[in-house]
Order: structure tokens, then sequence, then C-alpha cells
């Protein structure tokens, strides 16, 4: 054993006489000396110094002296009642302040990362649904913890439900309510449903049509328009009206359903919500029933027995306060 240490002992000494002077230097400086000069200076003396640093003025003295001992030159001149830097004393001050910038910008970037919440939250949800407490959740969540990335893509109810179920995801919206283990149904809204035409459709512009009117026309449908589905809703009052026509469209996202619509080559179901500002514009004609319109549950999917992460858990409590306060303020 006493060999081994000899042996360290004897290669770290001769590691250290085939370094040259700079990478000496480089390899032995400490940077609290380099720190306690810096203060030294921005402070005006070494008393100052003590205090900011709170250290006692010898302990401030002997890392001045360690650090002239370092770069082998007097770095201050003091005398009493005279403080001055030396030539050398301005070039250590001057490399110094540019590496305490760099040092300090990592170490600000360092602590961000450990007391900022910050991750991706990935969320799917029905292209038609229209949810207050989600969008207001959004604002909410961002404002508290602007670094976590929203990640949204659009499904059909169905589809995210099963993505639940397989475990790829973990926060959903979505019409669709199951019975199945594993799956949290929340109940967190609902929405309105009426039927629209465009311009070229026959029926644009004509007041007080009944059913009967749209009965046989050609329909365009979403996906999910299906006993069972996410929009069950309006597959069932079609069914209850026999308001049936030829289906010549299909499609899961509302933007393509709207566009369908408004290109006259038919009828379709939009939410109430979305169609009001194209109906003001006169893009789009409301018809039958124009009241005791069909309405669609919005459900929150989430797994039941998996641990979530900490920002998707936030991100859930928060959707159900904002819920909670929704409920109280329309009852």
């Amino acid at each position: 054993m006493l060999y081994i240490a000899y042996r360290y002992a004897y290669l770290h000494l001769w590691n250290l006489t085939m370094l040259s002077a700079k990478d000496r230097l480089l390899r032995n400086l400490d940077w609290n000396l380099l720190y306690t000069f810096l203060v030294i200076v921005n402070e005006g003396g070494i008393s100052a110094a003590a205090r900011k640093l709170s250290l006692s003025q010898p302990s401030v003295s002997n890392a001045l002296k360690r650090l002239e001992e370092h770069f082998d030159k007097p770095l201050i001149l003091r005398k009493k009642g005279f403080f001055s830097l030396t030539l050398q004393g301005m070039r250590v001050y001057e490399y110094a302040s540019a590496a305490s910038r760099v040092i300090g910008n990592m170490a600000d970037q360092f602590v961000e990362q450990k007391d900022t919440v910050q991750g991706e939250i990935t969320i799917e949800i029905a292209s038609h649904l229209q949810c207050p407490a989600f969008d207001k959740t959004l604002a909410k969540y961002h404002a508290l913890y602007p670094n976590v990335i929203f990640n949204i893509n659009t499904h059909p109810s169905a589809d995210i439900v099963s993505h639940v179920l397989e475990g790829a995801l973990h926060i959903g919206l979505s019409n669709k309510k199951m019975a199945k283990t594993g799956l949290r149904f929340d109940f967190i809204g609902y929405e309105k449903m009426g039927f629209y035409c465009g311009k070229d459709h026959p029926c644009f512009g004509k007041p007080d049509l009944s059913i009967d009117d749209l009965k046989g026309g050609a329909y365009i449908s979403f996906e999910s328009d299906q006993p069972g589905e996410g929009l069950d809703a309006i597959a069932q009052f079609r069914d209850e009206h026999q308001f049936w026509g030829k289906l010549v469209a299909v499609s899961s996202n509302v933007e393509e359903i709207r566009r369908l619509i408004l290109a006259g080559i038919g009828f379709g179901a939009l939410t109430i919500d979305s169609a009001t500002p194209y109906v003001g514009q006169g893009l789009l004609w409301p018809l039958p029933p124009y009241n005791d319109f069909p309405v669609t549950e919005i459900y929150l999917v989430s797994p039941e027995t998996v641990s979530l992460k900490e920002i998707e858990t936030n991100f859930i409590k928060l959707l159900k306060k904002q819920v909670r306060e929704e409920i109280s303020l329309n009852q």
C-alpha cells in the first residue's frame, strides 16, 4: 500500500512537471478565488468584500494572496486609504468579469430548469368539440406553467378512448363514454348541435323550414355520427325523426365538414358555437330543428390505474376545478 501511495504521488508530480505553465494555471486555478477578487474590486476593498461575502477579512485577504501566487504578480496595490488595480490586476479583472457572465448565464439556465415546471402535455380532442372550461384551463395553465408545451391533436372520439385504453395517451376529450376497466370518464360539459347549409344549397335563406323539407337531402356526416359513437345524439335524433338523406361525404374533422357544407354539397351538423359566426357573416343558414337541439356530452378521458406525470396531474386538477366553477356559475 505504501508503494502504491508513493507511486501515485510520483506520477502526480511527473504530470505536473510535464504541463505547460498555461495548463498548470488552468488546472489549478480556483474559480472561488477569481470570484472573491471580483467582489473585492466591485466593492472597493477587502473590508467591504468581506461583508458582502459574509466572510472574515483575513479569509478574503488570504484568497487574494493565493490568487496573486497563481499569477506570480500583484493584482492590487494596497496601502492605508489607497486601493488600486495593477496592470495585471486590470487584465485579470477583465477576463474574470467575462468568465463570470458566462458562468452566471449557465447558472441561470440550470437554476431555471431545476425550479421551473416544464415538459410536454399530449392531449387528444374531438375536432368538433367546443368546451369553454377546457379553453379557460389552457389559458390558466399556461399562465402558471409557461414552460410546459401543449401537443394537441384531433381524433374521432372512439380513437381517443382507444388510445387512452392502450396507454398511448393520458389526457383525452371525447363525446364517447363507455364502461371499461382502467378508464376514467369525468363529465366536463356539453355542446349543442344544429344543422346548417351553405349559400348554394336550395334551403339557404328560407325561413320556417320543417324537418320534412330536409328528408332525402344530401347529407354530410361526421365519422362519429353513428349509434354508440361520439355523436350518438345526432344519430339518435336523425333516427327518431326519420331524418335520413343521401350520404355524400364523411369526415372526422370539423373544418372539413364545414368546408363541405359551405361548398353546397349538402347539409350537415355543426356545434352551435362554431357555426354562429358563419351564420352572422351570411355564409351558413340554420336549419330545423330551431329548438330542442341535439346535445352531446363531453368527457375527460384518463387512465384510472396508470401513474401520470406531475404536469398531467396538475392539468387535470385545474380542468376539474374550472368545470366546477362553470357549473356553479350556471346554476
